[in-house]
């Protein structure tokens, strides 16, 4: 919210900060009012005054240039050449002296002009940075006082204030309400308003009936009938007060009810009485359907329940947020009905959100404003209308307010200011601070106070906000830093949080980046990339057809709960491919939702994994292996550190298990201790034609729950043994559809404790062997931890490998 400082000081003296508005800034900052931004609007006419012309003369070398003998008082006359054709010997004029600095960085400093002395510069609007009116330089009225700073003249030496003002501080949305602040903070006297004008005994009430037929909507509404107005410009203290906090000057009707918001945080709405219907307004709801044009020309159809003002054929206003279109007042109107009303915060608030309309007005109204001033405020609007638009007012008015708006009052004990703060409360300083704040504040007993906030204080209803006013007016640096007292042992964490970490940094370690997407999703395009939910169903993960919609969706992207972590990841992808990532390696943990049998919510924990193309460098040009064998490798990777061993990989026969985005012979389902928790598999090259990626990609995806409900092996330690290892490598030709990991667990078995891993070293599938044969090399790693290996162990060893697979597999020695 934008402040004028001189507005401000209409109502509590603050001229000592004028020069130094950034100590103001502080002291409001500090208080809980964070000032973003200072502008102070005459910093760029520094050096600029008021001066007369002496004289007038041709310069000897230049037809077009004059020169001038220019004085600006105490007797200094400055000699100015200049080249504007519209000014003559006594006109006063605006002087940049030397020393300026003008908008655009143009310094004023002494020059020598054609070989002419000249000290200064006549100036235009243009050249001082504002709206040009006319050629030539400014030729200011005969009574402005010469030698005064023109900022000063011209009422441009303001300064501004732009306010981030809490949601809990509607108070302070308004310059008397952040004078009242000011006055308690600096300990000065807040100047009142006491609207004071003629009435005529002519009746409001005679000429515009009132019902409020939503008073559980609008808990107060006045109004004022005002007749024989002008409708014209406003005077230029008006327009200069409102273009200083950023507002447009319309009218002078206009202008007044955007003054009285300003001044008092009070909206209003200025009605031509001629234009209401029946001569009756009436408060009610809208009616579903019901369409409506609003003052800026745009089309609004209701949905019920909306709070309107009205006529006996239409609706004039949306209450508290926007007028009609022909609502207001215009060049003709004569008559007015002048209305100040409070309506309940979330219903404007409410009705602004859905019409995405967002007006000064339904701003302070969704906010709180007060319900006691709204009569000061058409008073405030009447008696400025009155001066400045001529015209009657009517002695009654309307006034509906059956319920009064009641604060109830909080007691609270010094000592209990004392206690929370850790520092000693001053009683005399604890009353004088709520007194300011416009409480009631009454003795119950010795350090006891009943407390009665004011009506506009919407955020004081509790004793502990009594305690946060004391500290943020006292100064919160006064609160001591003291330690506090660990009595008890710090709990600790989450064993589901842990295990989550420790996943995460391990799938980093293998060089991937986590993602971090929404929890929610477009239900049509993860419809559209899953087909179905049977590939996640049949791979263990929990899924249902029926998706998680939002009540209250952001957008049309973001509608329903997310089934899998798949299809974020998938958009990660990409995005990142058409940013010129061409490839990359992402992963995700987070939740997955679904619908129970009995339509209760179920959530699981889930990792994903996404890796596309190829990092390229001098020896890596060529891809040698598909993509999914690195997330395999990341996943065993992860499972290994876990203690988990229990796993296997298996493919399903069943081709509809395999999720439709997944590319059917590169897919495979992760059980651990026999029970599918999750799969893996190449993307489907018909989803990456679709969105233009022309790399490959894989994707995998698990439940972590299931995961890390299966216990895993404690950590054995064990020293290293003396002993030596022996290695025996071993080619075997089989069938190129035989599993490798199962002739690796067959090994592990037949070498029995002595074995310590095994590697493959060569996959060889050529001419010389036979069509669908495969030749795999293993390198196996055997040590006796009690002793040196002999020769004849190790031969026996061979023989049993040997032996033992071609039994079980067929496999032949190359």
């Amino acid at each position: 919210m934008k402040i004028s400082l001189k507005w401000l000081n209409d109502y509590v003296d603050i001229k000592d900060y004028f020069r130094k508005p950034e100590e103001l800034g502080e002291i409001l900052t500090q208080a809980g009012l964070e000032v973003e931004e200072i502008t102070q609007q005459g910093k760029d006419l520094s050096h600029v005054v008021v001066g007369v012309i002496l004289e007038k003369a041709k310069h000897p070398d230049a037809d077009k240039l004059s020169v001038c003998r220019v004085t600006t008082g105490e007797g200094v006359v400055h000699q100015i050449v200049c080249g504007a054709q519209n000014h003559q010997s006594n006109d006063r004029v605006i002087v940049a002296l030397p020393g300026a600095i003008l908008p655009g960085g143009f310094a004023i400093k002494n020059s020598t002009i054609r070989g002419v002395e000249s000290g200064g510069m006549l100036c235009s609007y243009k050249e001082l940075g504002l709206p040009p009116q006319g050629d030539g330089i400014v030729i200011l009225p005969t009574d402005a006082p010469i030698g005064k700073p023109y900022a000063e003249y011209a009422g441009l030496d303001d300064v501004n204030f732009e306010l981030k003002v809490t949601p809990n501080r509607a108070d302070c949305l308004s310059h008397y309400g952040l004078a009242r602040e000011i006055a308690c903070l600096l300990k000065k006297e807040l100047k009142p308003i006491n609207p004071v004008f003629k009435l005529i005994p002519e009746s409001t009430k005679k000429q515009i009936q009132l019902e409020v037929k939503a008073a559980d909507l609008c808990l107060r509404y006045t109004g004022r009938f005002i007749k024989g107005i002008r409708v014209e410009a406003s005077p230029a203290w008006l327009k200069s007060r409102l273009e200083s906090v950023g507002l447009n000057s319309i009218n002078n009707i206009v202008d007044v009810t955007n003054f009285v918001m300003m001044e008092l945080g009070q909206p209003l709405h200025a009605f031509d009485a001629t234009a209401i219907t029946g001569h009756t307004v009436i408060v009610d709801r809208a009616n579903p359907g019901e369409k409506f044009a609003t003052l800026t020309g745009t089309d609004l159809k209701f949905l019920g329940g909306e709070l309107t003002i009205r006529d006996t054929e239409r609706a004039l206003c949306v209450a508290g947020t926007i007028g009609g279109l022909n609502s207001g007042v215009s060049e003709k109107t004569t008559t007015l009905f002048l209305e100040s009303a409070y309506f309940l915060p979330m219903s404007v608030r409410k009705t602004s959100r859905s019409f995405g309309i967002d007006t000064d007005s339904a701003y302070r109204f969704s906010r709180g404003v007060d319900p006691e001033g709204a009569l000061r405020a058409l008073d405030r609007a009447a008696e400025l209308i009155l001066q400045i638009a001529g015209g009657e007012a009517y002695s009654d008015h309307h006034d509906f307010y059956p319920q009064p708006v009641k604060k109830n009052p909080i007691t609270i004990d010094i000592q209990t200011v004392t206690d929370r703060l850790g520092f000693e409360a001053k009683q005399e300083k604890f009353v004088d601070y709520m007194k300011r704040l416009g409480c009631e504040v009454e003795l119950m007993m010795a350090g006891q106070f009943s407390v009665t906030p004011p009506t506009f204080r919407v955020d004081l209803e509790h004793e502990m906000d009594l305690v946060e006013e004391y500290a943020r007016l006292e100064g919160y640096h006064f609160i001591p830093e003291t330690l506090p007292l660990f009595a008890e042992v710090p709990a600790q964490h989450d064993p589901g949080f842990l295990l989550q970490q420790k996943i995460s940094e391990l799938v980093r370690a293998s060089g991937f980046h986590q993602a971090f997407n929404f929890s929610f999703t477009s239900s049509k395009g993860q419809k559209q990339f899953l087909k179905g939910v049977r590939g996640l169903t049949s791979a263990g993960l929990n899924a249902t057809e029926q998706e998680i919609t939002l009540k209250n969706p952001l957008s049309d992207e973001l509608n329903v709960m997310r089934t899998c972590l798949s299809y974020g990841l998938y958009k990660n992808l990409v995005q990142n491919f058409h940013q010129s990532n061409e490839a990359g390696k992402l992963f995700e943990t987070g939740s997955t939702f679904w619908l129970k049998p009995d339509q209760s919510y179920g959530e699981n924990q889930h990792l994903a994994l996404i890796a596309w193309g190829q990092e390229e460098s001098l020896w890596t040009k060529e891809v040698k292996t598909p993509l999914v064998f690195e997330l395999k490798a990341a996943l065993e990777n992860m499972l290994s550190n876990l203690q988990i061993h229990s796993y296997s990989w298996h493919t399903p026969s069943d081709r509809g298990e395999v999720p439709a985005f997944i590319h059917r012979g590169q897919f495979a389902q992760l059980l651990v201790e026999g029970k599918k928790i999750g799969f893996i598999g190449s993307l489907h090259p018909a989803n990456l034609d679709d969105d233009k990626v022309r790399v490959p990609a894989a994707l995998a995806e698990i439940d972590l729950e299931r995961l890390l409900h299966h216990p895993s092996t404690a950590y054995r330690i064990e020293s290293i043994s003396k002993m030596p290892v022996v290695q025996r490598d071993f080619a075997f030709v089989m069938p190129k559809h035989l599993k490798v990991g199962e002739i690796l667990k067959e090994m592990k078995k037949l070498v029995g404790p002595l074995h310590l891993r095994t590697e493959i070293f060569d996959l060889y599938e050529g001419d010389k062997l036979e069509a669908g044969q495969k030749s795999v090399a293993f390198r196996i790693f055997i040590q006796d931890k009690n002793g040196t290996l002999q020769e004849n162990q190790l031969g026996e060893l061979q023989n049993k490998v040997i032996e033992g697979l071609k039994n079980q597999f067929a496999l032949t020695i190359r």
